[in-house]
């Protein structure tokens, strides 16, 4: 019994020392992202505009370790923007993703600014629920029968730093009310 004891308390500290390791092997490259609305957009009528775009978004390089030494292999190479949708109201149909590749550095403690940013394609607003929005349509949500459609936009951003290490921001949340014409408010 007693050497039972000893091969299970021998395994938690052969897991526990091989959790410190894993944890060293998914390092972040060092930075982190963040991606902020410094400009934005709350309501959108589909009727005036087949493509959404937020004024100016920011994606930020956060120093995982301030105290650390920092080097240019650490400025993050953006590759793609994912854009998701959830609803904010008693809907449930939802747009399809939008993804898409985009170019630019993000220097290491550093900003790249994105400006009049495309966050919805003709694709995403020419389908149910925001093409129930368009007059021709009817100009209501035929789930809700509401003349509005709120939905949780959310932004998350992937890259590489120039060191090689993948790096993704956490996922940033805006809500966005879309109407059949901006005209009408």
């Amino acid at each position: 019994m007693r050497s039972l004891a000893k091969v299970s308390m021998l395994l938690v500290a052969f897991l526990a020392i091989g959790c410190e390791e894993r944890t060293e092997e998914t390092d972040s490259g060092g930075v982190l992202l963040e991606v902020e609305f410094t400009s934005t957009v709350l309501r959108v009528g589909v009727e005036e505009s087949e493509t959404v775009t937020i004024p100016a978004i920011s994606v930020n390089s956060i120093v995982a370790d301030p105290s650390g030494a920092t080097s240019s292999l650490m400025d993050v190479q953006l590759r793609t923007l994912e854009v998701t949708f959830a609803r904010a109201d008693a809907g449930t149909r939802i747009p399809p993703p939008y993804v898409f590749n985009i170019i630019g550095t993000v220097p290491v403690g550093g900003t790249l600014t994105l400006s009049n940013f495309p966050i919805m394609s003709n694709e995403q607003t020419r389908v149910p629920p925001l093409s129930d929005l368009l007059i021709a349509n009817g100009g209501f949500d035929r789930e809700t029968g509401n003349t509005t459609v709120r939905l949780n936009v959310s932004f998350r951003a992937f890259g590489t730093t120039l060191g090689g290490t993948s790096v993704a921001s956490v996922t940033r949340t805006q809500t966005i009310e879309f109407v059949s014409s901006l005209s009408a408010f």
